[in-house]
């Protein structure tokens, strides 16, 4: 096997891209969520998932977004629904926002960043 300088770089250069991507899209979250209170948030994240297979639930200053998916049943009956965790963001009162490594799914972050933009 070869070693290409160039390809290596190409490779450097789309792996940059993608970390800077994902850093844009989670500060646009961030931002939504330092402009108003938890509750005006979640209702604005609720309302952008509600036709997807995500949902998001409110407790207190801490909005977490899950994937739902549901398994097994007939017509909708006797179905199992798992909900997986997919962002946490945990918001105060002073306006500071914290998003916690886990969970943060990179597929979620880019959606819902596209739906804030779409606003």
């Amino acid at each position: 096997m070869d070693f290409r300088p160039e390809e290596a770089a190409e490779e450097r250069e789309r792996v940059e891209v993608e970390e800077y991507v994902e850093k844009d899209d989670l500060q646009r979250i961030m931002t939504w969520a330092g402009m108003g209170t938890p509750r005006q948030f979640y209702l604005e994240v609720a309302s952008k998932v509600a036709d997807s297979d995500y949902e998001a639930e409110l407790e207190g200053d801490v909005l977490t977004c899950y994937r739902v998916e549901k398994h097994g049943g007939f017509l909708g009956i006797g179905g199992k629904t798992t909900r997986e965790p997919v962002l946490k963001v945990i918001m105060s009162e002073e306006g500071d926002v914290e998003v916690p490594e886990e969970p943060r799914d990179e597929e979620f972050i880019q959606f819902l960043a596209g739906k804030l933009r779409q606003h």
